[in-house]
């Protein structure tokens, strides 16, 4: 007796195809081209690609998403590209055809020596805060209960519980509560396209 598994069909169609950024960069000169970066407002601060539209992933809706200009592709970009495939991915399954992906993201077209505008004064992003306050925790409760007490070792549990249900559930309170601090409450908030 054989069995057989069933390989999945790729709708070739719905994949994202990308560009290079240098690629992306010349088609945006000619005017052929438009880029949408979604990444979040915060990474978005912190560096960005000029004049590119924001339309962070968190909050993507296809029927929403711009349209693109006529005879215009757009471009999605994100930091290394993961979201703007999945971006990218859900419009074309939605109908969309003249959507590709930049390559490697903004990281990629930074290493490509393309402009950017960087803001060394923004706060880091928020998620990047996130790992370095969990770090930071960590660090001092393993410290705390091989020096002090193993009563220390619950703070890691709280803190992995923590971790647990923020994937769980999508919902961070570390987050919110760091974007309330005062060197993030002045800059949360602004989600205009540039």
């Amino acid at each position: 007796m054989t069995t057989s598994t069933a390989i999945p069909t790729v709708n070739p169609a719905a994949c994202a195809a990308s560009i290079t950024p240098s690629d992306a960069a010349r088609r945006v000169q000619a005017g052929e081209a438009t880029i949408i970066d979604v990444r979040e407002p915060d990474e978005h601060r912190r560096q960005h690609v000029p004049n590119t539209l924001l339309r962070p992933s968190s909050s993507f809706r296809a029927a929403s998403f711009p349209e693109s200009p006529a005879n215009q592709q757009l471009l999605i970009l994100c930091r290394s590209g993961g979201r703007a495939t999945q971006v990218a991915t859900e419009l074309r399954n939605a109908g969309r055809t003249n959507v590709s992906v930049i390559d490697g993201g903004i990281v990629a077209w930074e290493r490509a020596g393309l402009p950017t505008v960087t803001d060394n004064k923004a706060p880091l992003p928020i998620m990047r805060q996130v790992m370095m306050t969990v770090g930071v925790l960590l660090i001092a409760c393993s410290v705390l209960a091989a020096t002090v007490s193993p009563w220390f070792f619950v703070g890691t549990g709280f803190i992995g519980a923590g971790l647990l249900t923020a994937g769980a559930t999508g919902v961070c309170m570390l987050s919110t509560i760091l974007m309330k601090m005062p060197w993030n409450r002045a800059t949360t908030g602004t989600c205009a396209a540039n």
